[in-house]
């Protein structure tokens, strides 16, 4: 192990943050903002800025007379250093021009020693534990914290923010069509969103047998269409990998399902499920159907596949299958800590994450079926952390005799952050027995469903 000592920390750094509250008192603002007093290695400097502080906080003036006080009033002063070490502290500080930088020495040096005491306590760890996923959560939890310390950028200019908008925009105005993110392969969702964006996540919820797994199925295989090639991960948390392929077999090769399980296809039908079967072997879609429960283990694959350079989507079948980082009694606030660690994995990983949602029993109790946030299951938070959050909603399936819309889906819009929201949804056509959305106006070319089984 290595010894305290040996730990990083600049003494020139830290005298001359302290330094610098003598030849400018207000510098102290600044200083506050960023540093707090364990950010201190020298033990006298932590009770100097723990002082400082307290003046800072009691809006007394700060200089060396009340900084003196405060410290003899707590029988601090040898502690500190004594007079001599505290009347020296402006005297080695050079000038205040280069105060940022020292405050950022200051800091660095403390989350690297931090990071130090992390390693060294995950390898004692190490040697006494049985559980090795309880293990690795706790060490990822540990070094994620410290590395959410790391220093921030300045505050950025309108200027800047300006500059780039502008960018962005000519950006777009010199593509072929107007998606600014991935392509979801219906042109009603590409409206809402321009296509799914990188940081952003996005909630597809519905009740059973709305079809919420076979539109996700779907609009994977649309996008790993792209030309870019990408990469999308597919977390199956319900179905085996094995029933997921064969839905995106049946979709693609428009081979009916029930064929595909029981065999019995047609010659036609084999010659199209080979056709099928060798254009999505060269798409790039990684499917997880390990039964991983925890969004921290979820966290870490994506990570790594991200680290591989082999990630530009993440899908999950679904959200209330998954478990907190740790175990609760309250299933609210568990779901709240899985919606909030989906979203920062999100803007962590510069990627779009769709996460498929069941929603409350209370829909079936309603005379009127077409869901509201309100059915969100086991959280609000969904709600909050979402940047567009879609309801699935068939007529059909509650009307059976009598509905006037067979055979579709309507996609509502329920919360859209950057975009329009419409809760009277747009059309698309729900072939269930190939496992298969369309668009309403290629119905005809493509012929209607025969609604031979449910599939959600």
């Amino acid at each position: 192990m290595m010894d305290d000592k040996q730990k990083p920390f600049s003494l020139d750094a830290e005298q001359n943050v302290l330094g610098a509250v003598f030849i400018d008192p207000n510098t102290i603002k600044t200083i506050s903002d960023t540093l707090k007093q364990e950010d201190f290695y020298h033990h006298r400097h932590k009770l100097i800025y723990s002082a400082i502080l307290e003046l800072f906080d009691q809006h007394v003036d700060i200089d060396y007379t009340t900084l003196i006080d405060k410290l003899e009033s707590q029988n601090l002063l040898a502690d500190a250093g004594g007079h001599d070490y505290i009347l020296n502290l402006a005297d080695t500080t050079p000038s205040i021009v280069n105060l940022e930088h020292y405050i950022n020495i200051v800091h660095d040096k403390a989350i690297i020693r931090n990071m130090i005491d992390v390693a060294q306590k995950i390898a004692k760890n190490g040697y006494e534990t049985s559980d090795v996923n309880a293990f690795i959560n706790d060490a990822e939890k540990q070094v994620f914290d410290v590395a959410h310390a790391r220093r921030s950028g300045d505050f950025i200019t309108l200027k800047q923010v300006t500059e780039e908008v502008i960018k962005k925009a000519e950006e777009a105005r010199s593509q072929v069509d107007e998606l600014t993110g991935l392509d979801t392969g219906f042109e009603a969702l590409n409206h809402y969103t321009l296509g799914l964006q990188p940081t952003e996540l996005y909630i597809i919820a519905a009740r059973p047998s709305m079809g919420k797994s076979a539109f996700a199925l779907n609009i994977t295989t649309n996008v790993a269409k792209l030309k870019s090639n990408p990469y999308i991960a597919f977390f199956s948390l319900e179905m085996g990998v094995d029933q997921l392929v064969g839905r995106m077999l049946s979709s693609e090769g428009n081979v009916m399902s029930n064929h595909l399980r029981t065999g019995k296809l047609s010659s036609a039908e084999w010659q199209q499920l080979s056709v099928a079967s060798d254009r999505m072997s060269k798409l790039n879609i990684l499917f997880d159907d390990s039964g991983t429960v925890k969004v921290t283990d979820l966290r870490q694959k994506c990570r790594k596949l991200a680290q591989e350079n082999r990630l530009d989507l993440v899908v999950i079948d679904y959200l209330q299958l998954l478990s907190g980082s740790t175990p609760q009694t309250n299933r609210v606030q568990e779901v709240s800590e899985i919606s909030r660690m989906l979203k920062e994995m999100a803007r962590e990983l510069k990627i779009p994450v769709i996460a498929l949602s069941q929603l409350s029993r209370s829909v079936e109790s309603r005379t009127e079926k077409i869901p509201i946030m309100a059915d969100l299951r086991e959280s609000g938070s969904i709600e909050q952390d979402a940047d567009v959050v879609l309801f699935l909603y068939r007529d059909d399936y509650y009307n059976k005799e009598k509905s006037e819309k067979p055979n579709q889906v309507d996609v509502l819009v329920a919360k859209n952050r950057s975009g329009a929201t419409n809760m009277k949804g747009f059309p698309l056509l729900f072939r269930k027995e190939f496992s298969q959305f369309r668009s309403r106006d290629m119905s005809d070319e493509q012929g209607e469903s025969t609604g031979i089984d449910d599939l959600d």
